[in-house]
C-alpha cells in the first residue's frame, strides 16, 4: 500500500485494520505535539485510495477474511465535511459491503462543525467508537498547551454524540497542567469524565519532545514539568473520583510509568494500589533513569 509518513492509532485498535484516507491534521499547533508536523494536511488522491483499497481486499480474499472493522487515519479525519465522510465510507464499502463498523480519531472542534444531522447521518452509516483528544479539564492548561476547545465545549459535543448514539472514547494527558496541580488537574479530569460519560479513558503521560513548542516555553520559563510522584497522584486523583463503573481505565502507553488497565467497577482497587506503590516506594532518581520520553 502507498501510505504518508508516520502512522497512528489508538492502541487499544491494535486488532483493527488502519486504513489512510488524509495525511496530517487540519489543526497541528498543540505545543506538546509533534505526530503530523512533517505533513500539510491533504486527503489522500483517490487514485490512491481505490488502488490500497484493490490491494487489501486481495489479501483479505486471498486468507478467506472479513473486514468488518477498520481505522480511518490520520489524525484529522473527522474534520472532513459529512459529505466527504460518507463519500470515503462507500468507496471502501464498494470493496468490503461487510464493513460494520468504522472508527477514528476526533477532535472538539471538528464536532463543532457537524449539525446534529451529520452526526445521525456518520452513525447511519457505520462511524462509531470515535478517539477523542480531550486532554485535560482545567481551561487555562488548554489555553495554554494550544487545545482550540474548552472543557465546557467538550462537555457539549460529546452530549451530542451520547445523544446520537456515536460511543466515544477520552484521551487524556497527565502531567499538562505542570508542576504543582496534580490534585486539581485530577480532580478536573474525573470532573470532565463524568460529564461526557466515554467507554474508555485513555492516558498518556506528558512528554516533552525536543521539536515541539513546549520544549521551547520549558526553555523560556513559561512551563514546568511536574515531577512523577505528582504525575502518579493526579492518576490516582483522577482514578479515584470517575463515578462509572463500566468505564475502561486504560493506561499502559509506553510513556506511562506505571502501566495498568481494567475496569473501573472491578479492577480500581488493584490500579490504585500499583500507583500508591509506586508513589511511596520509588524515588524521582529511579524514575528519572528508568523513564526515556523522546518519542512516541
Amino acid at each position: 500500500m502507498q501510505t504518508e509518513g508516520t502512522m497512528y492509532r489508538p492502541p487499544v485498535e491494535a486488532n483493527t485494520f488502519v486504513f489512510q484516507v488524509a495525511a496530517g491534521c487540519t489543526h497541528n499547533k498543540c505545543k506538546f505535539c509533534t505526530m503530523f508536523r512533517d505533513k500539510k494536511f491533504h486527503l489522500i488522491k483517490e487514485d490512491v485510495l481505490r488502488s490500497n483499497l484493490a490491494e487489501v481486499k486481495e489479501y483479505y480474499g486471498r486468507y478467506g477474511l472479513k473486514l468488518e472493522r477498520i481505522f480511518l487515519d490520520d489524525g484529522d479525519v473527522f474534520s472532513l465535511s459529512a459529505d466527504k465522510l460518507e463519500n470515503i465510507i462507500n468507496q471502501i464499502r464498494e470493496y468490503f459491503p461487510e464493513l460494520k463498523e468504522i472508527t477514528m480519531y476526533a477532535a472538539v472542534r471538528s464536532l463543532k462543525h457537524k449539525s446534529d444531522e451529520d452526526l445521525l447521518r456518520l452513525k447511519d452509516l457505520g462511524v462509531n467508537d470515535l478517539y477523542i483528544g480531550y486532554e485535560s479539564g482545567v481551561d487555562d492548561c488548554l489555553m495554554f498547551m494550544n487545545k482550540g476547545h474548552n472543557t465546557e465545549e467538550s462537555i457539549r459535543q460529546a452530549e451530542r454524540l451520547n445523544q446520537v448514539g456515536i460511543r466515544h472514547h477520552a484521551l487524556l494527558i497527565i502531567g499538562m497542567a505542570g508542576k504543582g496541580r496534580a490534585e486539581e488537574s485530577g480532580m478536573a479530569a474525573a470532573r470532565l469524565i463524568n460529564q461526557i460519560k466515554p467507554g474508555i479513558v485513555l492516558l498518556t503521560t506528558l512528554s516533552v519532545f525536543d521539536d515541539s513548542d513546549l520544549k521551547q516555553e520549558i526553555i523560556n520559563n513559561n512551563f514546568t514539568e511536574a515531577k512523577e510522584k505528582e504525575i502518579l497522584t493526579e492518576e490516582l486523583v483522577l482514578l479515584d473520583n470517575i463515578n462509572d463503573g463500566n468505564i475502561y481505565f486504560w493506561a499502559s502507553h509506553s510513556l506511562n510509568s506505571v502501566p495498568m488497565e481494567g475496569y473501573i467497577y472491578k479492577d480500581r482497587e488493584n490500579m490504585r494500589r500499583k500507583l500508591q506503590y509506586a508513589i511511596e516506594n520509588i524515588d524521582e532518581e529511579t524514575f528519572a533513569q528508568q523513564l526515556k520520553r523522546e518519542r512516541l
